[in-house]
C-alpha cells in the first residue's frame, strides 16, 4: 500500500540525519527544476534484498556458526547477565526486539541472550549505508567493493542481516521485505537510535520502529544493553572483556499512525529496565 506524507516523514526520521524524508517528491522519481514544473528522474534501482539466505543450507549454517563459533567468542568478551527471559516465553510468535545501541557487539550479544530456540529466526537490521560499496560499486574503489561485498554477504549469512535504508528510498521495498521475513517466523531486531551512542547514554529513538511495528502488526519487545561500550567502545579496534547486562522488557503494542508517540513509548520502555 502507498505511504502517507507522514510515514515518509517517520521512516526518514529513523535515519540518522532524515534526507530520505526530503524525498516525497524524490521517493516518487520527480522533481522541480527551476521553473517550478516537475521533471522526471532516472527511475531508481530496486533494492537487491537477499533471498538465498532463506534456504534450509544457509540457515542449517547459520545455526551451526552461531552454536558453535561467533555466540561462543562473544561471550569470551562479553559476560551476560540476561533479565526478563520470562516476558519473552509468554509470547508466541514474532516480534520487534527494539534496542538501545552502544556496539557492534549489540547484535550478537542479543541473540547470546536469546532462547536458543528463538535466536535462530531474528533478522537483524543494518544500515544499508554502512555497506554502501556493496549497493553503490560505482562509486568506490574495487578494493572497496570486494571489502564490502565480503561483510555484507557474510553479515547476510552469519547473522540475517537486512539492510534498512536511512539516507536512501526504499522504506515501502524495506517493509515488504520485513514482511516476507515475520510471515516465515522471523523477529526482527532493530536499534531505534539510529546510532551508536559513546557513552552508554539513550539517545532519542526516532519514529521508523514504531512505523514497523504498526505496519506489519508485531508488538515490540523493548531490550535494554548496559557494558557494552566497554567491551568494544565505537573507537575501538579490539574488544576488551566485561560485564554486560541484557534486559527484556514487557510487549508493548503500537497501533495507528502515531509513529513518533510510539517511539517514545519504546524508548521510555527500554530506560526504566
Amino acid at each position: 500500500s502507498a505511504f502517507t506524507a507522514s510515514e515518509k516523514d517517520a521512516w526518514g526520521a529513523a535515519a540518522a540525519g532524515g534526507a530520505a524524508a526530503a524525498g516525497g517528491a524524490a521517493a516518487a522519481g520527480v522533481a522541480p527544476d527551476a521553473r517550478g514544473a516537475r521533471a522526471q528522474r532516472p527511475r531508481r534501482a530496486p533494492i537487491r534484498f537477499p533471498t538465498w539466505n532463506r534456504g534450509w543450507a544457509p540457515a542449517l549454517f547459520r545455526r551451526a556458526a552461531l552454536s558453535f563459533f561467533l555466540l561462543p567468542l562473544t561471550r569470551v568478551f562479553a559476560w551476560i547477565r540476561v533479565e526478563g527471559l520470562d516476558r519473552l516465553a509468554a509470547i508466541d510468535g514474532p516480534v520487534v526486539l527494539a534496542a538501545n545501541h552502544q556496539s557492534h557487539l549489540d547484535g550478537p550479544v542479543v541473540l547470546a541472550a536469546l532462547p536458543r530456540g528463538r535466536r535462530a529466526r531474528v533478522a537483524i537490521a543494518a544500515a544499508r549505508e554502512w555497506f554502501g560499496a556493496y549497493f553503490h560499486p560505482e562509486r568506490h574503489s574495487r578494493r572497496q567493493r570486494f571489502a564490502k561485498g565480503l561483510s555484507y554477504n557474510l553479515a547476510v549469512l552469519c547473522f540475517n542481516v537486512v539492510p534498512l535504508p536511512q539516507r536512501e528510498a526504499g522504506a515501502r521495498e524495506t517493509l515488504r521485505y520485513l514482511g516476507e521475513l515475520v510471515e516465515g517466523g522471523a523477529s526482527v531486531l532493530i536499534f531505534p537510535e539510529g546510532r551508536r551512542t559513546r557513552e552508554g547514554e539513550i539517545a532519542p529513538f526516532q519514529p521508523g520502529v514504531g512505523m514497523i511495528a504498526s505496519r506489519l502488526r508485531l508488538p515490540v519487545v523493548p531490550v535494554r544493553i548496559e557494558g557494552l561500550d566497554r567491551v568494544l567502545h565505537q573507537t575501538w579496534r579490539m574488544a576488551r572483556p566485561g560485564r554486560v547486562r541484557v534486559a527484556f522488557g514487557a510487549p508493548i503494542e503500537c497501533p495507528g499512525d502515531d509513529y513518533r508517540a510510539a517511539a517514545r513509548r519504546i524508548e521510555q520502555a527500554v530506560r526504566r529496565l
